[in-house]
């Protein structure tokens, strides 16, 4: 994962500046994110008039707690994670981050939950993506919304394998294909 960033960041520093009306650079964060605790920010990058490269990266947390019918205990429960997107992108029109676009992107997720302060499972997923995308630009602002097909490989590690039975039902996320859909607001220039 290291190298794929450090990859990113070169082609962004060595690349060229797209010769397009738009803008060449954007951030941008997804604002339903926020919502599940997933903060996220991502910058796009125009390396010519059609094509650019984004990285986005992002942390997960949260807390919560439930009482046991049985014994009247309150547990406590918190999550701690990140995310990262490397993700090249295609404009046939020529403007790039900027119009229409095609993109392909990978994906790699690690979330690790504890309850009262003792882990109790790490999860990861890395999976790739291929997208259609329309990414609207105006004064500076801009809307980027995306849909495609995904897949995904995702491993749980148990702490403590009496608990690995609930992991379909409580976290059915899983390998396999879905749907990858979303929405980043930001700002370009």
């Amino acid at each position: 994962m290291k190298n794929i960033f450090l990859i990113g960041l070169f082609l962004c520093a060595t690349s060229l500046s797209a010769q397009s009306d738009g803008p060449g650079q954007v951030v941008k964060a997804n604002p339903f994110g926020f919502i599940v605790g997933q903060y996220q920010l991502g910058y796009e990058h125009a390396l010519t008039d059609q094509f650019s490269v984004q990285m986005a990266a992002g942390i997960l947390t949260g807390s919560g707690s439930a009482t046991d019918s049985t014994t009247m205990e309150t547990l406590t429960s918190t999550r701690s994670g990140f995310i990262v997107i490397p993700e090249f992108r295609f404009y046939p029109k020529g403007n790039s981050c900027q119009g229409f676009y095609i993109a392909a992107l990978a994906r790699y997720r690690t979330v690790e939950w504890a309850v009262d302060g003792d882990a109790w499972y790490n999860k990861n997923a890395i999976g790739a993506a291929a997208v259609l995308g329309y990414q609207w630009y105006g004064d500076g602002f801009m809307i980027d919304m995306f849909l495609g097909p995904q897949f995904k490989s995702v491993s749980t590690e148990w702490f403590d394998d009496t608990l690995s039975e609930l992991d379909a039902v409580l976290f059915p996320e899983g390998n396999g294909t879905g749907v990858r859909f979303g929405m980043n607001l930001g700002f370009g220039w």
